[in-house]
């Protein structure tokens, strides 16, 4: 089993280093302990110079923890990171430091945790969310990062918490409210 994930994480490895070949020009992978990188205003650099590259952490059984790229200094294309055990635990996707497209997070079980959508850094699309046993407990609906449409979440037991709709910048629906009182402002 612990052989399979080591196998799975070193073909997962080549697949990335395969899809960056195909962009403009290939980075160079570095081992991330010999990177000394620091975020300033939104940029990061290695030794003061605008990093461009693959960070690659991996622990002492040689399994990868992180697959990071950056272009010009700015996060870029899909971030991996993984949990000790060889599972993934995220996987998110930058273009020149903004975040895009499908976001994934996971349990360490590998049960989804969450998966968001974004363009331009703001959640437009749908914002899932799952409880440790597989159960939805969310689902949002977002345009150009305003909630939008149907907006549901619901208690551990499966019961119905929230459920309304977003029209027009107007909410309509159960707002999760109990006499008319806020249920977060009525807790103690």
């Amino acid at each position: 089993m612990e052989r399979l994930e080591r196998l799975h994480n070193k073909i997962l490895y080549l697949i990335i280093l395969c899809f960056l070949a195909c962009e403009n020009s290939m980075l160079d992978t570095y081992d991330a302990c010999f990177l000394n990188l620091e975020t300033i205003g939104g940029r990061t650099y290695n030794n003061n110079v605008l990093f461009n590259g693959i960070s690659l952490k991996i622990n002492y059984n040689k399994d990868t923890l992180s697959v990071e790229e950056y272009r010009s200094g700015k996060k870029n294309g899909v971030w991996k990171n993984y949990y000790p055990n060889g599972q993934l635990r995220e996987s998110r996707f930058f273009d020149m430091g903004v975040k895009k497209g499908d976001h994934f997070f996971y349990f360490p079980s590998g049960q989804l945790k969450f998966h968001y959508q974004l363009e331009n850094d703001v959640y437009h699309g749908f914002k899932k969310a799952w409880s440790p046993k597989g159960k939805l407990i969310s689902c949002l609906n977002f345009k150009y990062g305003y909630e939008e449409g149907s907006q549901k979440v619901w208690y551990d037991n499966g019961k119905i918490k929230n459920n309304y709709i977003i029209k027009n910048g107007r909410r309509y629906g159960l707002l999760g409210t109990k006499n008319c009182i806020n249920v977060k402002d009525s807790i103690f």
